[in-house]
């Protein structure tokens, strides 16, 4: 098994892998796989109130835009982050046994994806392995019926996320007005146009991370006004400030959307 943690990003998906690194309440602006590699793990009832309960699990679906607290007493996690422009949610909550605590349970590919996330975990050959089967009988490659032109907006969004993309040109790529847009969005992505604008700008700071920039490089790269900026952001998105992956010696790695 692998000793530092990993995170992997192919396309618009990532998989952290790794110790849970004590968490803190936080939204993410996709839904996100939460799994226990070695043991369960708790989500709290009131994220707010992380002592006043918990449901203990081995995987949990977390919905995008969800507040959630989750803690593990030891032993590795998986997080899963999906594509929200694919029909990976769709499937995944398709497979969801009980709903609860805002959060899906029971999963029906839970034992088939716990051993694909463990065999991910064992370093860059395990995931290059799994990582097809995981797309093919877990996620799979279809993509979500969303309107021509919000589809293009959101895939220049994607490939322009140092440049923050307004509003008003992303409203014009998809032919529809700002206001219209805006619904438009938050229909398909189940987040604010915001928000995913932030999670794009994450995605950008974390590569230039991975080509060795500071975190103030990072950051400037992808458009935050300071590192400070970035760190509260990641921290409001993820839990944890970027600072922490780094310490505890995080490997990126950045890969083709598709297994060859």
């Amino acid at each position: 098994m692998a000793a530092a943690p990993q995170l992997y990003q192919w396309g618009a998906r990532a998989l952290y892998l790794g110790p849970a690194l004590g968490l803190s309440a936080h939204r993410n602006a996709v839904a996100v796989v939460a799994a226990g590699l070695d043991e369960r793990f708790a989500i709290a009832r009131d994220p707010r109130a992380p002592g006043a309960g918990a449901h203990l699990c081995r995987m949990a679906l977390i919905l995008p835009d969800t507040l959630h607290h989750h803690s593990s007493s030891g032993g590795r996690m998986a997080f899963l982050y999906v594509d929200a422009l694919s029909a990976d949610l769709e499937r995944l909550k398709a497979s969801v046994g009980k709903w609860g605590n805002g959060a899906g349970f029971a999963l029906a590919c839970e034992d088939r994806l716990l051993g694909l996330l463990a065999r991910m975990d064992e370093g860059p050959a395990g995931f290059i392995a799994a990582r097809p089967v995981l797309e093919i009988e877990i996620l799979g490659q279809a993509e979500r019926g969303i309107a021509p032109g919000v589809r293009r907006a959101i895939e220049h969004l994607n490939r322009n996320g140092a440049a923050r993309p307004s509003l008003e040109e992303l409203s014009a790529i998809a032919c529809l007005s700002p206001s219209r847009f805006r619904r438009v969005f938050k229909q398909a992505t189940g987040v604010s146009l915001k928000r995913y604008r932030l999670w794009v700008a994450m995605g950008t700071a974390m590569r230039a991370a991975a080509r060795s920039k500071s975190l103030t490089e990072a950051a400037h790269e992808a458009g935050f006004s300071s590192s400070a900026h970035f760190s509260a952001a990641f921290r409001d998105m993820f839990g944890m400030e970027p600072s922490r992956l780094l310490r505890a010696g995080l490997e990126r790695r950045y890969l083709p959307p598709r297994a060859e």
